[in-house]
């Protein structure tokens, strides 16, 4: 007579906990991805409301500096008006203060030979690292010939 030994299958039990092993680790793959993915979207457009307020501000500040008001640089004849270039230079942290700009900037004018009698390569304040930086130029009169404008902005 024959006789059937019958051996449970072992087999099937540590397919499942396999299968469900994957299914755990795919769904914290695909949240990490979805968190990923949130984090970069939302870097990006920080990123971009930040430049655009520099760019903001920059343009304010050129163009405040090139007017003919008390903070301004040009006189009536919208000519730079050396007096006021050299109040500038001194007093940069008032300047900019009554300007209402936040953000710390420096401008340079082309052929620019003399503040109060020294010569100096640009007007404000200068810094060696900046994550963010903008130029703006813009032309004006200098000395009775037109000059280019170059503002720097930066976080």
């Amino acid at each position: 007579m024959e006789q059937f030994i019958l051996i449970p299958n072992k087999k099937n039990k540590f397919g499942q906990v396999w299968s469900l092993d994957i299914i755990i680790a795919g769904v914290i793959i695909t949240t990490g991805i979805i968190i990923l993915y949130i984090y970069a979207i939302n870097y990006t457009n920080q990123s971009q409301e930040n430049l655009d307020y520099l760019f903001y501000e920059g343009n304010l500040a050129s163009q405040l500096i090139l007017s003919e008001e008390n903070f301004g640089i040009l006189d009536n004849a919208s000519q730079i008006n050396q007096s006021k270039l050299d109040d500038y230079y001194y007093n940069y942290d008032l300047k900019k203060s009554v300007l209402g700009i936040t953000k710390d900037f420096y401008f340079e004018l082309d052929n620019m030979t003399e503040v109060n009698g020294t010569a100096v390569p640009y007007i404000g304040k200068k810094s060696a690292t900046t994550s963010n930086s903008i130029k703006i130029t813009r032309i004006t009169i200098y000395k009775n010939q037109p000059i280019k404008f170059d503002l720097y902005a930066w976080d």
